[in-house]
């Protein structure tokens, strides 16, 4: 058990076997505590021994109630390791349960160089910008399989719906082939409902292309870290100039036909004046934040070397004040018309944290420890038609092509160098929670082991637990609200 206690005294417990959060005591310590030292010890005997410390009445209560736990935590198979995850498996899983999202990487080009890009010199272990494109032909055929394959699945999950992305770079700079592709979709698969998506900087969103998307129902995720001195610090040309003008202009006229399938996905690092950037959102001329993204820390880089101690001090102490600002206006929060800055930045937390879990019945081929999904789940289909388990990792562990398809021997294969690394895991409290995912791990053509990456994860999720149960004490329903709006944000992303 991994036991916290929130500023208001009560006491809770992460049961780290099956993943779920339980109510806790002093007295059911240490009733456990008794166990634990003689696990014969009936009722009777517990009850003689804790009764000049604890109410009898109580102990008989929490005594039965833990006895029950124990009988699902033996049935409960999420806590053996899987060996040798076979390739049938993962397949019946993902036509089951993946094929979420297709997402075609339609160049590598970019017209800015924003100072935090994950294809840049400061990543280690990720690719740089080039001037490739991808050939139509090679998206026809990720196309193809996609939907073929989708078209299997429909078996287990005939509600499924296709969900095809365009990314980059910056993909607007290869406009023909998304045209090429969308009336291909339309006119061959008319059968499906297809949802398209495109992530942008949005400096290339003329009216033409604006309208064109607009008409095809996208939902388009646009690049804005908000107001012009928070994005143009960090968002350039590669002549230096900010984009802030371009980018506003190109989707004001969005806002102003009233579209609603338009979102803001701003990022943030120890610079950023967090309150500027909730003031900008909250602007009805503004798209609604979808994410609120802080530069990944985590990855090998060295973005944050510019910044010194004080720095992140002082965004620490930002975001403290952020988290007490959001509650302290929670019911204005909860009835504005649309989602803003602190929406994503606070109020998502509860839902990612408590509820991207593994469950007391795990699904098939079960990934024991971490975030980590099932690759597959998505396909990110790079500018040569390499698949790729998503647009979040590097390119050194294909899983497939667009000629051969997905490879699941591939993939039973990297799942199980992937877990053979997790050495830490088994042991750790949080490893039902906890949301650590593939590209924590990944260097060039290996995985570091957990013991390695892992240091700091323990004391920040149980940080995180206490805060999310001192939000539930005050205000109940938050977390199911906020389960839901992650639950929505996902589906936008096809997780």
């Amino acid at each position: 058990m991994l036991e916290f206690k929130t500023s208001k005294g009560n006491m809770y417990a992460l049961d780290y076997e099956t993943g779920i959060f339980i109510p806790f005591s002093k007295t059911m310590k240490a009733i456990l505590n008794e166990i634990s030292n003689q696990k014969s010890l009936s009722k009777k005997n517990v009850i003689e021994i804790l009764k000049k410390d604890y109410d009898e009445e109580e102990i008989a209560f929490y005594y039965d109630w833990i006895k029950k736990w124990e009988q699902i935590r033996v049935q409960n198979n999420g806590s053996k390791i899987p060996q040798n995850i076979r390739a049938s498996d993962i397949k019946d899983y993902l036509l089951k349960s993946g094929l979420n999202h297709l997402i075609l990487c339609v160049t590598e080009d970019c017209n800015l160089r924003c100072k935090y890009c994950v294809y840049s010199s400061s990543y280690e272990h990720t690719r740089n910008h080039s001037d490739s494109y991808m050939d139509y032909k090679i998206a026809k055929k990720a196309i193809d399989y996609y939907l073929s394959i989708l078209k299997l699945g429909e078996i287990y999950n005939p509600l499924r719906r296709p969900s095809i992305g365009f990314y980059g770079g910056e993909p607007l700079l290869n406009f023909k082939i998304i045209k090429d592709c969308v009336e291909y979709i339309e006119n061959k698969y008319k059968e499906y409902e297809t949802q398209f998506t495109i992530t942008t900087n949005g400096t290339l969103l003329d009216k033409e292309k604006a309208d064109w998307l607009m008409d095809h129902d996208f939902i388009i995720s646009v690049s804005i870290d908000g107001p012009e001195e928070e994005h143009n610090r960090l968002r350039i040309y590669s002549n230096g100039e900010g984009t802030f003008n371009d980018v506003s202009k190109n989707v004001g006229r969005i806002m102003d036909v009233g579209y609603e399938k338009i979102f803001s996905i701003p990022v943030f690092d120890w610079k950023s004046d967090l309150f500027k950037i909730e003031e900008f959102f909250n602007k009805k001329d503004v798209p609604a934040a979808l994410t609120a993204s802080q530069v990944d820390y985590w990855a090998k880089t060295r973005y944050y070397e510019q910044y010194t101690k004080k720095d992140y001090l002082n965004f620490q102490d930002q975001l403290k004040k952020a988290k007490i600002y959001y509650f302290e206006n929670i019911d204005y929060q909860r009835h504005k018309e649309k989602e803003s800055f602190f929406d994503c930045l606070v109020g998502q937390t509860p839902g990612r944290v408590l509820f991207d879990s593994q469950t007391i019945i795990p699904s098939l081929p079960i990934m024991p420890f971490t975030g980590s999904c099932i690759p597959g789940r998505k396909i990110f289909v790079d500018v040569c038609g390499n698949y790729h388990m998503c647009e979040r990792v590097n390119e050194s562990f294909p899983i497939g092509n667009v000629d051969e398809g997905l490879n699941f021997e591939k993939i039973s294969k990297l799942i199980n160098e992937y877990v053979g690394q997790m050495d830490k895991c088994p042991s750790c409290k949080i490893k039902k929670n906890c949301n650590r995912c593939f590209k924590h791990f990944m260097v060039y053509k290996r995985f570091l082991s957990s013991s390695k990456v892992c240091k700091k994860v323990y004391s920040l999720m149980k940080d995180q637990f206490v805060d999310i149960f001192e939000i539930a004490e005050i205000h109940p329903d938050f977390v199911d609200e906020s389960n839901s709006k992650h639950k929505n944000i996902k589906k936008y992303y096809g997780e």
